[in-house]
């Protein structure tokens, strides 16, 4: 087991699983910019790591997964400056952990919000504790979700649900979450990491390369069209068969 620890994330590894600790619990977890230069650093590195097969995203504290945008950093910044990182950050940022090769599961407690929420739906799969808030309030700040949230909330839960919440600006339950679909299932908080560890161990078990080639083809069902899909899903399996992972596994098999 290994672990690191800096003063906004701290992460940890065993049996094949990464969990990354959000680490401003006085602030909710909120993001700033040296918290999101740090999670685009540890993608790529999550990536390439091989003791590493999930990696699990959560937040330090009972209050917050992640409250969103550190709004007091946001309000010292001009527009210039503000522009620019819009210009050139986001491109990156919108799909750092989406594009992530491995499973990734984010581990939901208290409130998740704003950017908090457009992070967790990057996320393969979300696991809520039962005090879990969920929303998208930018529009109350004169913005709208500027990092994804447009896009994939829709593909969870249905454009007008989304249009609701985004226009709206209005927080749900978690029970209200996993009936739209945003979370796979709701536990209670001393459930959560638990239960966020099982979902990563199950995964884990399985051999990498089919893991991440059946991600692969799995994301192309909502990027392409049937036939292309279905297209993807052939070169996902021709990947797995240039592996001789599935030989060792069908030797049982012999008679």
């Amino acid at each position: 087991m290994t672990a690191t620890t800096s003063d906004v994330k701290t992460i940890s590894i065993n049996e094949g699983v990464a969990v990354v600790t959000l680490n401003r619990p006085q602030v909710m977890n909120a993001l700033n910019i040296q918290l999101r230069e740090e999670i685009m650093q540890l993608a790529q590195a999550m990536d390439a790591d091989p003791d590493v097969n999930v990696i699990i995203f959560t937040g330090a504290g009972d209050k917050a997964f992640c409250a969103g945008a550190d709004l007091k950093e946001r309000g010292q910044r001009t527009t210039e400056e503000m522009y620019n990182e819009r210009r050139f950050f986001r491109g990156r940022w919108v799909n750092v952990i989406a594009s992530m090769a491995k499973p990734t599961i984010a581990a939901i407690n208290g409130y998740c919000l704003g950017g908090g929420l457009e992070l967790a739906l990057q996320c393969d799969l979300r696991i809520a504790s039962d005090n879990a808030k969920f929303g998208l309030p930018e529009v109350t700040l004169g913005f709208l979700p500027g990092a994804g949230g447009t896009q994939r909330l829709p593909r969870a839960i249905g454009l007008q649900k989304a249009k609701e919440m985004i226009l709206t600006g209005k927080h749900i339950d978690a029970a209200e979450a996993e009936r739209l679909g945003i979370v796979l299932r709701v536990v209670s908080r001393a459930e959560l990491m638990p239960a966020a560890m099982d979902l990563a161990r199950s995964i884990a078990k399985n051999p990498r390369i089919a893991v991440m080639q059946a991600k692969v083809a799995l994301n192309a069902s909502l990027e392409t069209m049937l036939s292309g899909g279905a297209q993807a899903e052939n070169e996902a399996w021709l990947a797995c068969l240039l592996s001789d992972t599935w030989k060792a596994k069908l030797e049982r098999f012999k008679d």
